[in-house]
């Protein structure tokens, strides 16, 4: 049986803010999941492996995405057969389809935004020859044809609930300055702890 966050974490319950814009099952603290299946066209059977080597392939193919820094992962992946489950034996799709699942922090809607407007080619790239794609921008029919290919998450546990995508990277960033000075303070006269945590408060803004 299918487990929702809040019975993993011993009840406590699982909540949305008002912002999020998708059920309670998608969000686990800070965190927000989506999963997307769309059927693809035949051609995309060519177009998809090809696009997704070049991005493997490509220096600063992802480097837009990756500025979108509220984004946890992100991952696209075509889907020919479903595995076998229980007594049902494996399943061979009629047609191929897209599988796409994400984790980010904020609203819903902000990050399909985001990705209409900062990735609007990448967004046909991928989603192009998915039957009923509308193109990405004007955002609302891409919303739209996102709502309507959604799955609701019937699992959905995340480590640091509280924290989100950056503030994990920044505690990442400051923690070995952290047990860098830590080591160091014992060694140090007052005046000397002083001046390197002053300096350490300065050189570490962005992660603070």
């Amino acid at each position: 049986m299918a487990t929702t966050s809040s019975e993993v974490r011993g009840g406590a319950p699982s909540y949305a803010s008002a912002a999020s814009g998708t059920s309670t099952r998608n969000v686990d603290g800070q965190a927000v999941a989506l999963t997307v299946f769309s059927t693809v066209r035949s051609w995309g059977l060519l177009e998809l492996p090809l696009f997704f080597l070049v991005i493997r392939r490509g220096r600063h193919s992802l480097d837009t995405l990756k500025r979108l820094s509220f984004i946890h992962a992100a991952r696209w992946s075509i889907v020919r057969r479903l595995p076998a489950n229980g007594e049902r034996g494996e399943l061979r799709l009629r047609y191929p389809h897209l599988y796409f699942e994400s984790n980010f922090n904020g609203g819903w809607e902000e990050y399909i935004d985001a990705f209409s407007y900062a990735l609007t080619l990448g967004m046909w790239a991928f989603w192009g020859s998915s039957y009923g794609f509308p193109w990405a921008l004007p955002p609302s029919p891409f919303k739209d044809y996102i709502r309507a290919h959604e799955y609701e998450a019937g699992h959905y546990y995340s480590a640091y609930p509280d924290a989100t995508a950056t503030t994990v990277l920044s505690a990442l960033d400051l923690a070995p300055k952290v047990n860098g000075l830590r080591q160091c303070a014992a060694s140090m006269s007052d005046e000397e702890f002083a001046t390197a945590w002053r300096d350490l408060l300065t050189e570490s803004q962005t992660c603070l």
